[in-house]
């Protein structure tokens, strides 16, 4: 196996015939930060040349939650709660008790403060270096899009608006608009 580094991070490359999700659970743990190609799915062998590019964050990433709370789902593929499809999540999710203040990861300015049937009342903030943040399934926002904050202000509370099975955060890390698993930034519980 060949290692470059880089300014955004570490890239792997993958032998013929390496098991994808077998690789990423040895080299970088269950949670680890692994992009996978759009293509690929845990059980299915990677062709000879494909990368993972692991992208490390920029600056530190302040912990989304004022409160206690543990993993729930985390980022990857999984069986879908509502439909029992193989699905990709992309982002992790932290059960917590309702109401529960979500604080801003990085400091940024709210490029979106909406309600979406699958995300249910939902904030992206946008961020230096091209991060982005996604915080979903709250049950109050407290900010506007266009409005700039600091990395742990309260951007509101926590609920399971949306397509949700019970109250949590749904977080997603985002970087040049590729998805991250966030669980490579954030010390998770």
């Amino acid at each position: 196996m060949q290692r470059k580094t880089g300014r955004a991070g570490v890239l792997k490359i993958i032998r013929r015939g390496a098991a994808v999700g077998i690789l990423a659970a040895l080299l970088f743990g269950l949670l680890a930060g692994v992009m996978l190609p759009a293509c690929a799915k845990a059980a299915q062998r990677a062709p000879a040349g494909t990368s993972l590019k692991v992208a490390k964050p920029t600056q530190a990433l302040t912990f989304p939650l004022a409160g206690s709370c543990w993993l729930s789902d985390a980022y990857g593929w999984r069986e879908d709660p509502f439909t029992g499809d193989e699905t990709f999540h992309r982002g992790v999710d932290l059960a917590c008790a309702e109401g529960t203040p979500v604080l801003a990861a990085l400091a940024g300015t709210v490029t979106a403060a909406r309600r979406s049937a699958t995300y249910g009342n939902y904030l992206c903030l946008s961020h230096a270096d091209g991060q982005e943040t996604i915080y979903a399934h709250m049950q109050y926002l407290y900010v506007r899009a266009g409005e700039v904050v600091r990395a742990g202000e309260c951007l509101g509370t926590a609920g399971q608006t949306g397509r949700a099975t019970g109250p949590h955060l749904h977080f997603e890390f985002l970087t040049q608009g590729v998805r991250q698993n966030p669980a490579a930034a954030l010390p998770l519980p």
